[in-house]
């Protein structure tokens, strides 16, 4: 009898811990160079190292959840994923995404491309007009490009497609965020076929993380972020966006 109830006050003292533990799900669509796939197929990439260290202070396992960003973000919209990274905040998203303090890198610097030896200059906002323009499907860019209705965009899973349709004339011009478009254009499929344009966006949004609004963890909202303000008081993010070059 006695070792029975010393069983069981020994199950209830683990109880706790057993409950509060999970998993913490990213979801995770590819954005070169920050979250890319490395030469195994696993996730790399800087975006990628400050999540597995996040999930490391939280003391959460960390599961990846790799889905193109229109369905990254319906599964955090549905509370099937807990965490993304590297996501613009618009009036739709802040439905159902808890941007997290504090931001953990500064705006985003955005160029466009075009074809080598495309003669139309592309130099000043206004010479957009003519032109179709490659974007990202569910991607935002900067506030006034994407509420601008006169511009022609045609729409790509990712980056990868949108250059493929650029070089391959289906777009005159492509937009997209400096360093990604840098990693891109000097692929082996894309050197000296496709050229930076002098135009050049600023998003003046600092990067966040965002936490699932119908996420489980975003009662743990404080925790995470002071987690967060740890990691960027003690340099470990500076850290790893240095390693990368960022």
């Amino acid at each position: 009898m006695k070792k029975l109830i010393a069983l069981l006050l020994l199950c209830l003292a683990f109880q706790p811990a057993l409950a509060s533990a999970r998993e913490l799900v990213f979801a995770y669509n590819l954005f070169e160079p920050w979250k890319r796939l490395d030469a195994h197929g696993q996730p790399a990439g800087p975006y990628t190292e400050i999540v597995r260290a996040l999930a490391g202070r939280l003391k959460l396992p960390l599961r990846f959840l790799q889905c193109p960003l229109p369905r990254c973000l319906s599964a955090m919209r549905q509370g099937r994923a807990d965490l993304m990274i590297g996501v613009r905040p618009t009036p739709e998203r802040l439905a159902y995404l808890d941007f997290l303090e504090p931001p953990f890198a500064s705006s985003n610097h955005l160029v466009f491309y075009q074809r080598r030896g495309d003669p139309r200059a592309l130099a000043r906002y206004d010479d957009l007009l003519p032109l179709t323009v490659g974007v990202a499907e569910g991607v935002s860019y900067e506030a006034g490009f994407d509420r601008d209705l006169r511009i022609r965009r045609d729409a790509s899973p990712g980056m990868e497609s949108g250059f493929r349709k650029l070089a391959a004339g289906r777009v005159d011009a492509l937009i997209v965020n400096a360093s990604q478009g840098a990693a891109l254009a000097t692929r082996p499929e894309f050197a000296g076929r496709v050229t930076r344009a002098p135009l050049t966006l600023d998003d003046r949004h600092p990067n966040r993380l965002a936490l699932a609004r119908r996420s489980p963890l975003r009662a743990d909202k404080a925790r995470i972020e002071q987690a967060l303000r740890g990691m960027m008081a003690d340099g470990s993010v500076a850290r790893i966006l240095a390693a990368a070059g960022r």
